[in-house]
């Protein structure tokens, strides 16, 4: 090998070993970092301040609009109309006791007159009976003595009852003849409004003819379908009180308009497929407001229940189901506190809860993985 290759490989392990010598010298003299323990960071989180009060539970339903009462114009003698009211149209609407329809009146007046001859006949036989009767009677006597009481036949007992019994059947029949002429004219049941009419003027009607569909116009009704465990928190008449909570019925058009009314009833049986029972709310003088509340109506209700004395109003998130029990966390000293508590009600955003102390501070904010004595940030 020459010399100079020999030279080359001693400059390269000079290099080397320099370049080596330098490293071990930087790492032996590098400064050390002083080590420091990280600081706690609390989470941050959001509290309210409770304080007791007064809960009125309210419900929530939709329902449909339905008349409180139906019922049909229905003639109870037959005849020719002589009058149909305006009114008396589909939509139409009309007051108690306004005269919708008039049937010619003249065979009835007749049949009246006619059962006031006989009536006056019967009356007259009866008087003219009686009279012979008496007569006969003190000739009786005149000839058998006044201690002697006359025979039947010769009082003329059978002909008297029978004369009685035939003015009965004429004053019968004069109250029957009354009845039928004042069955001519159809009077309004009550305030109402029309369904559907089949009625022309001059048309021959007979008894048990449908002339029109009428419905009640004083007040309506909405069935509301409800769960059943609702049901005790409002007051249903004929179910667990006396007198039916409030309600409000909102109806949404070019705006929302809403009507008072009042829990009347419940319906005879619960849905046997979905398990909910109608709830009856009875709106008066829907049709005094504009627009007013017909029937069909699709129509939104809350309903005003019973109220919770002294308890604890928070939002729906901020109660937990853990292990079997509902919890709340509360801050006390800037650390977290479980607190079992009694839900009394649970709204669609609200829980209502007793078991908490007035002033205490509850969580609101999502933890994750709480525990009792965990350090917290409250938010300002």
């Amino acid at each position: 090998m020459s010399k100079r290759v020999w030279l080359q490989l001693l400059l390269v392990c000079l290099i080397l070993s320099l370049g080596l010598g330098l490293s071990l010298y930087l790492l032996h003299t590098k400064p050390k970092l002083a080590r420091h323990r990280p600081k706690p960071h609390p989470p941050l989180v959001k509290v309210k301040k409770v304080f007791p009060e007064d809960y009125t539970v309210a419900l929530e339903g939709f329902g449909t609009v339905y008349p409180r009462r139906t019922g049909e114009i229905v003639p109870e003698v037959s005849g020719k109309l002589v009058y149909v009211s305006p009114k008396l149209v589909a939509g139409g609407s009309f007051r108690a006791g306004e005269v919708l329809v008039r049937i010619d009146p003249r065979d009835y007046e007749a049949a009246l007159a006619l059962a006031r001859a006989e009536l006056k006949d019967a009356a007259r036989a009866l008087t003219e009976l009686e009279a012979q009767a008496e007569a006969a009677v003190k000739e009786w006597h005149q000839l058998e003595g006044e201690e002697s009481p006359p025979p039947p036949l010769v009082a003329k007992v059978p002909e008297l009852e029978a004369a009685r019994a035939r003015l009965e059947a004429a004053r019968a029949k004069v109250k029957k003849a009354e009845l039928d002429l004042s069955r001519t004219v159809i009077k309004a049941p009550f305030d109402g409004l029309v369904l559907e009419a089949q009625v022309e003027l001059g048309q021959y009607v007979s008894p048990g003819m449908v002339l029109a569909k009428v419905y009640d116009a004083s007040a309506v009704e909405v069935r509301v379908p409800l769960e059943l465990r609702y049901l005790p928190w409002l007051f249903i008449p004929g179910f667990n009180a006396r007198v039916g909570s409030k309600a409000q019925v909102f109806l949404r058009l070019d705006r929302e308009y809403s009507w008072p009314g009042e829990v009347v009833r419940t319906a005879a049986k619960a849905d046997e497929k979905t398990r909910l029972l109608e709830v009856f709310v009875r709106v008066p003088r829907p049709f005094e407001s504009e627009p007013p509340l017909l029937p069909g109506f699709f129509v939104r209700v809350t309903l005003k229940g019973r109220t919770l004395k002294k308890v604890f109003v928070l939002p729906r998130g901020a109660v937990h189901l853990e292990e079997g029990k509902w919890v709340v966390w509360l801050v006390k000293d800037e650390r977290l506190r479980r607190r079992e508590v009694t839900p009394l009600y649970f709204a669609k955003n609200e829980a209502v809860v007793r078991g908490l102390v007035s002033g205490d501070l509850v969580v609101l904010s999502r933890l994750s993985g709480p525990v009792p004595g965990m350090r917290v940030r409250l938010k300002p």
